[in-house]
């Protein structure tokens, strides 16, 4: 919606050959509040001083020497090539009504001049045209969040796939005919389903059972978490193998494929490695992550961007009860803890994180929870406000 405030203070720009018309079209915008506005008798200067002054009305008369407005509306249009003329056209000669609106005019005023149309006219489009100059102005922040988006997307496309290939043995992508259109890491090896130069790999045997539940979960476009199936090498051995994975969609809910990692999860060397990649995903997190248990308080591990945000050490902060870390007390901490129990996460807080210099930062924490050999851990993830 346009103000009146903003209407008044629209530029304005007169062009007339004739002084006296000059005259009375300034006197008609001074009566009615306009409180920027500027003429000019020569036609040759108007598209400069537009690109001067980028006015957002031109009353121009169509008949004038050297240059009439039609030339005057041919530059005009150069400059505003994509966005609404203000060119409001003043004639007495009916007959340059209709060319005046094909040359870019977006309406007209016919002499002699009557006070009550003309001050109609101009405050009607004054207002179209100021609320076409909002809706580019709009459309510009528009552009620039839809492209700080899509970096942030890209951004965060690049943590995922980073994530994924730190915390598991391979990444796959499938299409909706369920042919591999992506793949990070010996993913046909792996599940047995290509040849390869290394025989001694590929297997023999799988378990049809579990191969029938994978496909049954896959046929009606269901995710599939952890799911364990066996594989058997020719050179005898078995394989345990650990796959997980979620339908795509298009933006029209059209199924798209499938995508989803795995890992081995015969030998120790996977478990250390999983482990290990688990440490080197969590510290690539951008929160703060700690792992506290439950029934002591006392914080077990916590991730590389937690030592940031506190200026404590890894090690330091393993010596640490979560109390010391924030200032809520401990009995708020224990029914927050209380409830992880109960509905192992969804639980939010709200506080300020102490730092090792004495300094605070406000925080907002979420809790999730899990049951280590009987022992309940928290995983707190700390985002700075």
């Amino acid at each position: 919606m346009i103000e009146l405030s903003e209407v008044l203070d629209a530029k304005i720009l007169i062009v007339d050959d004739q002084q006296s018309n000059v005259v009375l079209l300034e006197e008609l915008l001074k009566q009615e509040g306009y409180r920027y506005f500027m003429s000019t008798m020569n036609p040759m200067e108007v598209c400069s001083l537009h690109l001067e002054h980028h006015f957002d009305l031109i009353l121009l008369d169509l008949e004038m020497p050297e240059m009439d407005g039609f030339q005057v509306m041919e530059g005009i249009k150069e400059i505003e090539q994509k966005s609404y003329s203000p060119v409001l056209v003043i004639t007495a000669q009916p007959n340059h009504k209709l060319r005046a609106l094909k040359s870019g005019a977006k309406d007209f005023i016919s002499k002699p001049i009557e006070a009550v149309e003309f001050q109609t006219r101009v405050k009607n489009m004054l207002e179209v045209r100021l609320l076409y100059k909002k809706l580019e102005e709009m459309n510009v922040v528009l552009e620039d969040k839809v492209r700080e988006r899509t970096a942030q997307l890209t951004a965060s496309e690049a943590r995922f796939k980073n994530f994924t290939e730190l915390t598991s043995d391979w990444y796959w992508e499938q299409d909706d005919k369920g042919q591999f259109t992506t793949v990070s890491g010996p993913v046909f090896e792996m599940l047995g389903i290509a040849s390869g130069e290394d025989s001694d790999f590929l297997p023999i045997e799988r378990n049809e059972l579990e191969l029938a539940n994978l496909k049954y979960n896959i046929a009606n476009r269901r995710p599939f978490i952890d799911f364990v199936y066996t594989l058997q090498k020719a050179n005898g051995k078995q394989q345990r193998l650990q796959v997980s994975g979620e339908p795509m969609f298009d933006g029209n809910c059209r199924f798209i494929g499938y995508r989803g990692v795995g890992v081995e999860i015969t030998d120790q060397h996977y478990t250390y490695r999983r482990e290990s990649n688990f440490r080197k995903a969590i510290d690539v997190i951008g929160a703060g992550v700690c792992l506290i248990n439950c029934g002591t308080m006392a914080v077990v591990d916590v991730n590389e961007r937690m030592c940031e945000f506190t200026g404590h050490s890894r090690t330091d902060l393993v010596k640490l009860l979560l109390a010391d870390l924030i200032t809520t007390g401990s009995e708020q901490i224990s029914v927050v803890f209380d409830r992880v129990r109960i509905e192992q996460g969804g639980q939010q807080l709200s506080t300020d994180l102490k730092c090792a210099d004495g300094s605070t930062r406000q925080v907002t924490i979420d809790f999730h929870g899990f049951n280590d050999d009987e022992s309940w851990i928290a995983v707190a993830s700390f985002s700075i406000h």
